[in-house]
């Protein structure tokens, strides 16, 4: 039977646990760093967590979606402009396996105007309630792709071109890391962690290949005046 010290000792324990700083670094699979990755930690861990993303902005521009990838938190107002002086659509929608909308039926989809000369841009929002990756394209320019996720953890960074992300406020404690990538096939095996007080640092090894590519800027086309 637990004794009234031994119960005190618990509680207490779990009252001094420290949040501290957690690095994650993304390999891909061959073992080179992998840009653009999702990292999502989990803890069960009592304590304060940090408030979620509940806002942000892509960019259409010279044929890109521009941040690529977006990590946001649930209920996340997503504001979309288009930069460029010809017309887009923006078509959002959940993302499958394979990089495809899951019912293209359910797909958000609204047209931007071009931008005329220095006048404010062509600007629409949504918010998003269900967790996990969303695609976005347009139907004008079909090269044009790019991600938004919806984190269901506060703990949820974008990985830079090094493979890393550092998460802060993660409690001392047992943990896990979730990855995801626009490329990956199949979600991979969550990686548990153990989280020190004096911060951590985990490498998650992955199965993805990354397809980006850095672009070089569109050719001039009279049918894009913007450019």
């Amino acid at each position: 039977m637990r004794t009234i010290a031994s119960t005190v000792a618990l509680l207490l324990a779990a009252a001094t646990a420290q949040a501290a700083d957690l690095t994650v670094t993304v390999m891909d699979r061959n073992g080179k760093p992998l840009p653009d990755a999702v990292v999502l930690v989990d803890s069960s861990v009592q304590g304060p967590r940090p408030a979620p993303v509940l806002e942000a902005g892509i960019a259409q521009e010279k044929l890109r979606f521009v941040p690529a990838v977006t990590v946001v938190g649930l209920g996340a107002k997503v504001s979309f402009s288009n930069l460029d002086s010809w017309d887009h659509h923006v078509i959002l929608g959940v993302m499958g396996a394979g990089g495809v909308y899951v019912d293209p039926g359910q797909n958000t989809q609204f047209r931007l105007a071009g931008r005329v000369g220095s006048k404010p841009p062509a600007t629409d929002s949504k918010v998003l309630t269900l967790p996990g990756a969303y695609l976005l394209g347009c139907h004008i320019h079909g090269s044009m792709r790019g991600h938004v996720y919806v984190a269901d953890t506060p703990w949820a960074r974008l990985g830079g071109d090094d493979g890393r992300a550092q998460l802060q406020g993660v409690p001392e404690g047992p943990a896990r890391v979730r990855i995801w990538h626009p490329d990956q096939l199949v979600d991979g095996t969550p990686t548990l962690v153990q989280v020190a007080a004096s911060g951590s640092a985990v490498t998650v090894h992955t199965q993805i290949v990354s397809t980006r590519k850095k672009r070089a800027a569109p050719a001039a086309d009279p049918n894009y005046p913007g450019l």
